[in-house]
This record gives C-alpha cells, sequence and structure tokens, in this order.
C-alpha cells in the first residue's frame, strides 16, 4: 500500500518536474499609465520561466521625471493542465515630479545565461491626478482611490536663507483626511552637503487638527532634524517618503466576499506610499576677514573657564575647565588653543558635549576638561581663550574669550630641569617619575633536574590535538556537503567580503553605478546565506520581521535596511555622489553586516 502510493506521487511529480524547464520571458509594465505630478507609480518587472536571476535588473535613468521611492519582489508558481510556471516579479515605486510625457527606456535582465531586453514604456504625468471612473479600479479591485490631497507628507524649513553653517530646522509633517492606522519609513533623504543633528521624536507623535488650503486634516511632526550646510552654494533638502497602512471600507460587488471576508464591518488595510517635496536652500558663503582662533560656529558662543583649586603644591594635579556654550554647531566647535606656563605638564583633554533642540534653533554645550601638574613653585597664569564665531543676526564677525587665571603654586624648587608647557600624549619618562617596584623575590630552579620537559609534552599532546582537529575537520566537511543550510551560514562572511573587495575597486564616479549593485548584493547575499532564503526572496517588508523572530536588535536591523535604501536611491535614482561618500557607504555596510551576524549569533 505504501510503495503503491509513492508511486502514484512520483508519477505525479515526473510532468512538474519536466515542465520547469521552460524559456524564459522577461517583460516590464506600469500599474497605471497616467499620474498626476506628486502621485505614486509602479514599475513591475516580470521574469517568467525561473525564480532566480543572476544580477539585478538595470533600469533606466528616471531621476528626470520621477524619484525612487522603494522596491520589492515576490515570487509566484501556477501550475495549470499539469504545465508548471514560476516567475519573480520585482517592483519598483516611484513619485512623479515633473508634468508631461516620457517614455522609459528598456529593463535590462540577465537570467539562465543570457540577457533580456524589455520594451520601452510610456508615462503621462498630468499636473491634476486623473480622475478614477466608478466602477474601475484594475489590479486594486474595488478599493477606494486615495487622493493626493487625502493624505500626503510636506518638509517644513525654519530658514530659506543662510550662511555656511548655519543650522536649518526641518521637519516632516504627515497630513491626513484618511485613517492611518501605522506608518514606516520607507526611504530617507540623502544628507549630502549637509551636517545633521537628528532629534528623537515620541513612539506616538502628537496630532494636532488644523485647516489648509480650506480642508481640515489631522496632522503631526514625524521626524525632526537640524541641518548645518558644509559648503556655500544651492543645497537641496530631498524629499523623505513613508509607507502608510490606511484603513477603508472595501465594496465589493460580490456580496458573498463581503460576508465571508468581514470586510464591510471592520474595512482593510491599504499600503499607500507619500513622500515629500523637495525643498531648495540658498546657502551665502561666510564674509571675509575672519578672526583668529575662529571656531567656524555660526550662531552665538560664549565660552568661561574655571580651576577646581587657585592654590596647590608642587607635583599635584589641577584640574582646568573650558566650557563653550550657545547657539548653533558646537559638535564642530574644535579644542582650544592654549599657550600654558613652561612649568605646567598638561595631558589632552576630556571632552563631552550636551545638545538640544531649543525653539527653532539647535543650542547645548562642549567641555573640555584639562588635567594640569605644575612642576615648579611661584604664582603663574593661566591665560585667555578666545573663540571666534559669526553672528549670524548681524552678518559680523565676534570673538568670545575668558579671563585669565591666576594660580598659587607652594613647594620646593626641582633640581633638574623642568619639562611643561606642553600636552602629554601617552606614557613617557618625563624625568623618571614613575618607577616600577618588585617586591616579591624572584624564584630560581635548577635546569635539567625534571625529565618532563617541554620537549617531553610536546611529543605527547601533539598527536592529540592532531587526532583531534583532523576529526573536526572531516566532521565540518561532511556537514558542509550534506546541509545546505549550514553551508551558506559559513560561508556567507567570505562571499560578502569578497562581493565589498570588487566594489572597493569600483569605487570610482565613472562606475558608480556598479559599485551600489555590488554592495547591495553583498547586503542581500549576506543575508539570504545567512536565513537559508533565495535573494530574490528576500522582500523588505518580511526583513524586519525575520530579524525580530532571530532576536536581532531593532538598531541593526535598520542600519542593513537603510545601507539596502541607500543603494536602491543610487541604482535607480542616481544622485550626485563623490569617493568619499562610497567609502563612507562601504564602512556602513560592513559595520551593519557585522551587527547582523552578532544579532543573528545570539
Amino acid at each position: 500500500m505504501r510503495t503503491a502510493l509513492h508511486t502514484v506521487i512520483l508519477l505525479g511529480m515526473i510532468p512538474v518536474s519536466t515542465s520547469l524547464a521552460q524559456d524564459v520571458t522577461v517583460r516590464a509594465f506600469l500599474d497605471r499609465n497616467t499620474v498626476g505630478v506628486n502621485q505614486q507609480f509602479v514599475l513591475s518587472v516580470e521574469i517568467s520561466g525561473t525564480q532566480q536571476i543572476e544580477s539585478d535588473p538595470v533600469l533606466p535613468d528616471m531621476s528626470e521625471f520621477s524619484i525612487f521611492l522603494s522596491s520589492g519582489t515576490s515570487t509566484s508558481m501556477q501550475i495549470i493542465n499539469n504545465r508548471t510556471t514560476v516567475s519573480v516579479t520585482l517592483q519598483y515605486r516611484f513619485q512623479a515630479t515633473k508634468e508631461g510625457t516620457f517614455e522609459i527606456g528598456s529593463v535590462t535582465v540577465r537570467a539562465s545565461g543570457e540577457t533580456h531586453s524589455t520594451d520601452p514604456l510610456t508615462l503621462a504625468i498630468a499636473a491634476a491626478p486623473p480622475a478614477t471612473p466608478p466602477g474601475a479600479g484594475g489590479e486594486r479591485g474595488d478599493e477606494p482611490e486615495i487622493g493626493a490631497d487625502d493624505l500626503f507628507v510636506t518638509a517644513e524649513v525654519s530658514k530659506r536663507r543662510v550662511w555656511e553653517n548655519e543650522p536649518v530646522m526641518v521637519e516632516y509633517r504627515i497630513y491626513t483626511r484618511v485613517d492611518v492606522s501605522s506608518y514606516s519609513v520607507t526611504r530617507l533623504p540623502s544628507t549630502a552637503g549637509f551636517w545633521v543633528e537628528e532629534f528623537t521624536e515620541q513612539q506616538s507623535p502628537q496630532v494636532e487638527r488644523v485647516v489648509r488650503d480650506g480642508m481640515q486634516y489631522a496632522t503631526a511632526v514625524i521626524r525632526r532634524v537640524a541641518l548645518f550646510p558644509t559648503g556655500p552654494g544651492t543645497k537641496t533638502v530631498e524629499p523623505m517618503a513613508i509607507e502608510a497602512q490606511v484603513r477603508v471600507r472595501r465594496r465589493s460587488r460580490d456580496p458573498f466576499e463581503d460576508f465571508f471576508r468581514g470586510t464591510s464591518l471592520l474595512g482593510t488595510n491599504v499600503p499607500v506610499i507619500v513622500a515629500s517635496e523637495p525643498v531648495e536652500i540658498e546657502v551665502v558663503p561666510l564674509p571675509q576677514g575672519k578672526p583668529a582662533g575662529f571656531s567656524g560656529l555660526v550662531g552665538d558662543l560664549s565660552i568661561d573657564a574655571a580651576v577646581d583649586k587657585s592654590q596647590m603644591a608642587t607635583n599635584e594635579a589641577l584640574t582646568l575647565t573650558i566650557r563653550v556654550a550657545g547657539e548653533g554647531n558646537l559638535r564642530m566647535v574644535p579644542e582650544p588653543e592654549i599657550a600654558f606656563p613652561p612649568d605646567f605638564e598638561a595631558y589632552p583633554p576630556d571632552v563631552s558635549q550636551s545638545v538640544e533642540r531649543r525653539g527653532g534653533t539647535v543650542v547645548g554645550s562642549k567641555t573640555f576638561e584639562y588635567v594640569l601638574i605644575p612642576r615648579a613653585p611661584g604664582t603663574v597664569t593661566i591665560p585667555s581663550v578666545a573663540l571666534g564665531y559669526l553672528d549670524s543676526g548681524r552678518g559680523e564677525y565676534r570673538v568670545a574669550a575668558t579671563q585669565p587665571i591666576d594660580v598659587t603654586i607652594t613647594g620646593e624648587v626641582p633640581a633638574g630641569p623642568v619639562i611643561g608647557g606642553r600636552i602629554r600624549s601617552g606614557i613617557e619618562p618625563l624625568r623618571e617619575d614613575i618607577r616600577f617596584i618588585e617586591i616579591a623575590a624572584r624564584k630560581f630552579q635548577r635546569r635539567g633536574r625534571s625529565p618532563f620537559t617541554a620537549a617531553f609534552w610536546s611529543v605527547l599532546v601533539v598527536p592529540l590535538i592532531a587526532v583531534g582537529g583532523a576529526w573536526g575537520y572531516r566532521r565540518h566537511r561532511d556537514r558542509l556537503e550534506g546541509d545546505v543550510a549550514y553551508a551558506r551560514r559559513r560561508r556567507a562572511g567570505r562571499v560578502a567580503r569578497r562581493r565589498l573587495s570588487r566594489a572597493r575597486s569600483l569605487m570610482s564616479v565613472d562606475t558608480r553605478r556598479e559599485f551600489y549593485v555590488e554592495v547591495a548584493r553583498a547586503l542581500q547575499g549576506f543575508l539570504g546565506d545567512k536565513l537559508n532564503l533565495a535573494e530574490a526572496g528576500l522582500i523588505k517588508q518580511d526583513i524586519r520581521a525575520r530579524l525580530s523572530e532571530r532576536g536581532v536588535p531593532a538598531g541593526a536591523a535598520d542600519e542593513y535596511l537603510e545601507c539596502l535604501d541607500q543603494c536602491d536611491r543610487q541604482r535607480f535614482a542616481p544622485t550626485e555622489t563623490s569617493v568619499g561618500d562610497m567609502k563612507a557607504l562601504l564602512e556602513r555596510a560592513e559595520r551593519s553586516m557585522a551587527d547582523l551576524d552578532q544579532g543573528l549569533v545570539r
């Protein structure tokens, strides 16, 4: 009976296995051919006949009329008349930015050893969203259309014209007239050309009711940042995209569908991706006539100095605290240049800083603590410390300075020369002021008495270690051959390092697209090998859930996904980038994979 059953199963599998060998076809299609400015559209690339592709599809440059938002992957298998069809579909979501009719060029895909190209597509972008006729819905079924006025995100800046290194506060707000149950950030704006100070928001944003353009909205701040432009010129605050889960009522023409699915009462969640519009900021170069000791800060600055004691003995430690406070990018304030008295020995300072948002600007402080050791008696003066800054309101330079500090040193004059007035680095034998004392007496042992010498133990133990090592290596090899998941986990790091090494060789402006493709392959391949999943089956929406189930910290997962998003932006909607940006991404990808590996091992 069991043999007959196995035979039936095997016979049933024969045509399925045979039909899997089929020709590979590739096609590209849009979810809609006409969209409005600032609306989203999806470009899908379907590869039929295989579930594996050798490399990511090469998309045409669409930056003239759209902004890349996110990407996803899905696989499917259909069995019709004993014929099995497998396919993988890659979806790329964009936001339209320019009115007109545009051609989307061919998409190139390499699969099954051959290169395939799709037919060009045409996309019409209108100034206003196209009207949806009653009963229309296409692949979206009978779900109601979420209009551009129903849900959107704005980037609100505090200033449009600033000095170089002057802070610009940016608030990203969500406005909605529909029921948003949750949201997640799918694309963070690029920070090229800015020093960024991120401010932590509450887990539950504070919702307000406002009237905008004659319509009532619920609004909340979902992200706050301070941007410090690092150079003059016109800078762009790039869009931030979110995916919101909108609860809507489905109105199906089939009454039984609503009855069984229960959607007529509770509704269903529809994912909607929206993005803010880019904002341009004019950055004015700093004026001429920078004062000596200019700190680079633009805003307001004060500085004060204090010592923990004003009278002390020679060779006794003294702490000098210099505190810089005010408004602006205080993290960039350099260490003050201090001409210490020649009789003082100074150690490198301990630096601490505190930054917070207050009103429409950034305030805080930066503290330098020096440990000083006087080597000779007398009354000495710690000189004034000055730092220059640009008063952004007046547009002129100012100098903040401390008061000189007098210190009285008591004790005897040293016999030898005094070496001071400088910062010590590391351990230096200054006048041999530290000497190590031996307390215990040395133990002596006569040589040649014991037969149990090192050579004896080496001859005895080395064969045992060799046998154990051979047995462990053989067990490791057997497991590599029989356990695919184990083999992929073991080689994940080696394969990722090889891909990152290739990406490092492509680190130039001319091959920047190939660079980002290789980094993305390293990231996706590493996680796929660790989880024993096909790279094409890694869906970003599921990655976070899978990593959370394996106990990976949320911060490590966020860093990994942000690296993938940055690669996607540069591959599908490239912006200006430099070799320094590529190097920073490469280092960030290496750190994210190391953190991911550590989290998966737990």
